[in-house]
């Protein structure tokens, strides 16, 4: 029996059964029986040294990279069913780092019903993890384009902790934490929200189910890009109001001890996984119900007007903001 194998064999004997799984890992290719309907598709990388630090817990690994697959599928309203799962890692990592991995992604896969159905093992200088991930829309997709003057932006959750998470996780790694000891549980949520990110699954199929949102779009790269990407694709001009933006007090307080403004981290930072949506004025009562469901806050940041472009509004003018985030052919985070 080869390496390759006894790591099938290892996987094999974690994997929860799956219904509509007819053929697993451990075979040419899966076979699965998808429910009547369209199919939702997306994949991700993550690149060590790129999109994640080298001394990141491999379970941890498997959790976020599965995760920022499923925020794809939460910002189009889709259930998510099955996915593969590819690993390179450096031999010197040996196979548990890779098992690591797997269970992490397993781990979170189970919180939404979502089953592991094959992937594929290879060496490499340093690691990468690719996930492909299927789902079911729960009505008619949700799309960037779509947004008309008038309607509402709308945000979930409070961004730029994964921002500032990334910082304290820097400091971590160097061995040089700059908090006091008193920060110690903000810095503890912070961290949280970059290195487990939790996608908003509940949100995008409740959005997609009653037809609520005009357009959508998970924030992946930073709100100010993300923003301005779904008022290109519907060719309008997105306001986000600066006083309407939550700010976490966590984000706040390590803010002041980093002596920067927090919207730094909000609009530019990234990693938040969090989905930014619009809607008519007529919707606001049904999206101010309290969702218990959705163990997360849904606030009103903005709106939309005719033009181009996503600017920052406070009382001293507009800001042009859709040049700030993450650009995936520039610097590592």
């Amino acid at each position: 029996m080869t390496p390759e194998d006894r790591f099938v064999e290892a996987l094999q004997r974690f994997l929860p059964d799956c219904a509509g799984v007819w053929v697993g890992p451990g075979d040419d290719a899966a076979v699965v029986a998808p429910r009547p309907g369209s199919l939702a598709a997306t994949t991700d990388l993550l690149v060590e040294g790129i999109d994640f630090l080298p001394t990141e817990e491999p379970e941890r690994l498997g959790r976020r990279a599965l995760a920022v697959n499923l925020s794809d599928l939460a910002a189009v309203g889709a259930r998510p069913e099955f996915f593969l799962l590819s690993i390179a890692f450096p031999r010197q990592r040996g196979d548990d780092y890779a098992l690591g991995i797997v269970r992490g992604a397993i781990s979170q896969a189970m919180r939404f019903g979502t089953c592991l159905v094959g992937g594929d093992l290879s060496r490499a200088p340093s690691v990468v993890i690719s996930v492909a991930l299927w789902g079911q829309p729960a009505g008619k997709p949700l799309l960037r384009s779509g947004a008309r003057p008038g309607d509402e932006i709308w945000l979930s959750g409070q961004p730029g902790r994964a921002a500032a998470g990334l910082r304290l996780a820097q400091q971590v790694s160097s061995g040089n934490p700059s908090w006091p000891s008193s920060f110690s549980e903000g810095a503890s949520q912070l961290l949280a929200a970059y290195r487990d990110p939790d996608p908003r699954i509940g949100l995008g199929l409740w959005l997609a189910a009653h037809g609520t949102a005009s357009a959508a779009i998970d924030v992946s790269d930073g709100l100010g890009m993300d923003a301005g990407r779904l008022a290109r694709a519907s060719g309008v001009r997105a306001v986000l109001e600066r006083d309407k933006i939550p700010i976490h007090p966590a984000l706040a307080t390590f803010a002041e001890i980093e002596s920067v403004d927090p919207f730094e981290w909000i609009l530019s930072g990234g990693d938040d996984y969090e989905l930014l949506f619009t809607a008519p004025p007529e919707a606001r009562p049904a999206l101010n119900e309290v969702h218990p469901e959705w163990e997360y806050s849904v606030t009103r940041v903005g709106h939309i007007e005719a033009g181009e472009g996503a600017v920052l509004r406070d009382r001293t003018g507009d800001r042009e903001i859709s040049h700030l985030g993450y650009d995936h052919f520039e610097e590592a985070r």
